[in-house]
């Protein structure tokens, strides 16, 4: 009996299978992450060049020319950070846009939603509403 029962290694087989993903949803994924940074850096361009035009923000010669690093001159600093943090924002939206179609399921060794606590924590809340409106 225990750990070594025939009973815990078949659910352990079920558990592991059930866990493993499909190696064509790695490769969907590493051509969003792919794609979202040819998006970043092709935004990145764009903008350095709608903002030289426009003068939407302005950009200081030395972050254009860092003297730090002459081999990312031409804007090529400013173009590679303007695409990290596209792809992060990007790839922040598309999490959360994934996390509210697909949302977590609770499994077998989850602890289930204490539903009493939820209805405290809205009672509170309209306690707290009707004060602010009656002061």
């Amino acid at each position: 009996m225990g750990r070594d029962s025939y009973r815990f290694r078949a659910l352990d087989k079920e558990r592991e299978k059930k866990g493993r993903l499909d190696p064509k949803w790695r490769g969907v994924g590493l051509i969003l992450i792919a794609l979202f940074t040819v998006a970043g850096y092709s935004f990145a361009a764009w903008f350095l060049r709608a903002n030289a035009e426009n003068g939407w923000i302005y950009i200081p010669r030395a972050a254009i020319y860092p003297k730090f690093a002459p081999f990312l001159g031409g804007g090529l600093l400013i173009k590679i950070i303007v695409a990290i943090l596209f792809t992060l924002l990007s790839y922040a939206i598309l999490s959360v846009i994934y996390a509210m179609a697909f949302p977590i399921r609770h499994g077998e060794t989850d602890a289930p939603v204490d539903r009493k606590a939820e209805r405290r924590k809205k009672r509170k809340e309209r306690i707290e509403k009707k004060k602010r409106k009656f002061y």
